[in-house]
């Protein structure tokens, strides 16, 4: 008996190997059930509802502040946007001072950059901040961008046809960006290409945003429109490794476009449509009650447009991997901090769900900056936020 024992307990060893290897083979593998298709040269990704990984929630710890009222270079006014480059220096555009204040990433202030004025290197109506892959800084400025170099010396000033909104500029200096018309009765915004002395070398998509309310007194006629968050509208979004997108939020659509202004990829999503309640509508109309007693009779009920259906997002993001993050839309009602984000790889494929209590204004270097402000002080505080298991983020499957 006892001889036939080694030979039994080698075979069940080897059974029990070849079983355990056999279950590590079958472990399911993450899956994308979507559908990807070729047109005319555009890569076309077709997401289903539902994301490679499902949820995800960051693990945040804030590890810096800065702002406060006892010091003027701490002191923010009306902020646009903050840029934070590669060594982790963050600078904020402040509309209100007419000035760029910027910090080294333990937050102690460096330099200013900027005043108010109509000379050289000065701001009238500053709007958004730009850094480029040499730290070199641009400020669009009503219908002009402002060059300095990364030492925030004024180089020169880029004189344009219309507004620029959000913007990019190429190694070759040609800018892509998002300006605002009007014509008629419309407002419409275009995402644009630009060569470096401000001229429009091609309009490459437009989306007409709200229909504008006028009222004639007299020989005078007077302009009325209004902007809230149900309203559908163009955005446009970048990173320095040549990542441009822009989205039209009335689908959940949006597009990737290469240095000659040609779409290149067109991701898509699953999602059902929300009707606006009439208690949304209401919610909404509360807003500008002021409004209603301030302008002639009627005007704000014409002024408040509402698309069919809520739009599906009111922002587009990317970290310093190309990942892309689509804000949605929250809902009025909706009470909670709360903001729903999801997370598609840079080539548009689905792979996360979110939700974080703020909506970060940047991320960069595994960390998400937020523009805090104060409801009961009106104080401005740029907030960051490291994220603890950055590294557990998948980019494919």
């Amino acid at each position: 008996m006892k001889t036939c024992l080694k030979p039994l307990l080698v075979i069940s060893l080897i059974s029990l190997l070849i079983m355990s290897c056999s279950k590590a083979k079958t472990v399911k593998k993450a899956e994308w059930k979507g559908e990807v298709e070729s047109k005319n040269d555009t890569k076309i990704v077709k997401n289903p509802s539902d994301p490679v990984y499902g949820e995800i929630l960051f693990e945040l710890e804030k590890d810096l502040s800065i702002g406060r009222e006892d010091d003027d270079n701490y002191l923010f006014y009306n902020p646009g946007n903050i840029a934070v480059d590669d060594q982790g220096n963050i600078s904020i555009l402040e509309r209100g001072n007419c000035r760029i204040q910027k910090f080294d990433k333990n937050g102690k202030y460096l330099q200013t950059i900027g005043k108010k004025g109509q000379g050289p290197g000065e701001f009238e109506r500053p709007y958004s901040l730009l850094l480029d892959k040499n730290n070199n800084i641009y400020v669009s400025d009503r219908r002009k961008i402002h060059f300095f170099n990364h030492t925030g010396e004024f180089v020169k000033t880029i004189p344009l046809s219309d507004q620029v909104n959000d913007f990019w500029v190429s190694p070759e200096g040609n800018i892509f960006g998002l300006i605002t018309t009007r014509a008629e009765r419309e407002r419409t915004k275009i995402v644009v290409k630009m060569n470096s002395e401000g001229k429009i070398l091609e309009n490459i998509a437009q989306f007409a945003e709200v229909t504008q309310v006028m009222r004639k007194s007299g020989n005078v006629v007077q302009t009325f429109s209004i902007t809230h968050s149900y309203n559908p509208s163009l955005y446009f979004v970048f990173s320095n490794d040549y990542q441009i997108f822009y989205g039209d939020s009335s689908e959940y659509s949006f597009s990737r476009i290469n240095l000659d202004g040609e779409v290149e990829l067109i991701v898509k999503k699953e999602e059902p449509l929300h009707s606006i309640s009439q208690k949304e509508k209401d919610k909404i109309y509360e807003g500008f009650s002021e409004l209603i007693k301030q302008w002639p009779e009627g005007v704000v009920e014409e002024a408040v447009q509402f698309p069919v259906h809520r739009p599906f997002f009111d922002r587009i993001l990317i970290d310093e991997k190309g990942r892309i993050y689509i804000k949605k839309v929250k809902p009025v009602l909706d009470e909670t901090e709360n903001v729903g984000f999801d997370i598609f790889n840079r080539e548009g494929y689905y792979l996360y769900r979110t939700s974080l209590p703020f909506s970060p204004e940047i991320i960069k270097n595994g960390c998400f900056y937020d523009l805090f402000t104060s409801d009961e002080t009106g104080e401005v505080k740029i907030i960051r936020y490291k994220v603890l298991n950055w590294d557990q983020i998948k980019d494919g499957f």
